[in-house]
């Protein structure tokens, strides 16, 4: 199946909403639900490579090496100067931009699709993300990873426009 710049945008807001539903729905979605936003700030960065002309991903599924060959991470500042944002606000989209995406790549793994619930909490566990959590710490690190995808996607539907 051949994709372009706008399957991957579109698939990238889809996953966000499906997501955030995931995680409504509680116990039992925890795993899939990291997963799709995970998917869905990769989508952004596939669409965003494409739309560039680059249809090559070296990166695979690491977030970090994605957003560095998309460029999305190299804001066109003159470009968002247009949309009205102040030399402060696009500093400060910089650097939500940046410190979203390493969220993701901290908390997100593309093999969580074949994690269990279970697995995934020995995951966590093993990385030390269960360090000053109250309640669920996989509820809690699911969260967690869905604020940083939302940051990074509505960051990227600013950009697109």
């Amino acid at each position: 199946m051949d994709f372009t710049a706008d399957h991957y945008y579109r698939a990238a807001l889809e996953r966000t909403t499906q997501a955030h539903h995931l995680y409504r729905e509680g116990t039992g979605n925890y795993a899939l639900a990291m997963y799709a936003a995970g998917l869905a700030v990769e989508s952004m960065l596939r669409a965003f490579m494409l739309r560039t002309g680059k249809t090559e991903f070296e990166s695979r599924h690491n977030v970090l090496l994605l957003a560095k060959e998309s460029g999305m991470l190299n804001v066109d500042r003159d470009k968002i100067k247009q949309k009205g944002l102040s030399d402060e606000q696009i500093e400060r989209h910089q650097k939500a931009l940046w410190a979203s995406v390493n969220d993701v790549f901290i908390l997100w793994r593309n093999d969580y699709r074949f994690a269990s619930e279970a697995r995934l909490r020995a995951h966590l566990k093993k990385m030390k993300f269960y360090e000053d959590v109250k309640g669920d710490p996989l509820k809690a690190n699911t969260l967690r990873l869905l604020k940083a995808a939302q940051r990074f996607i509505d960051k990227g539907v600013l950009q697109w426009r």
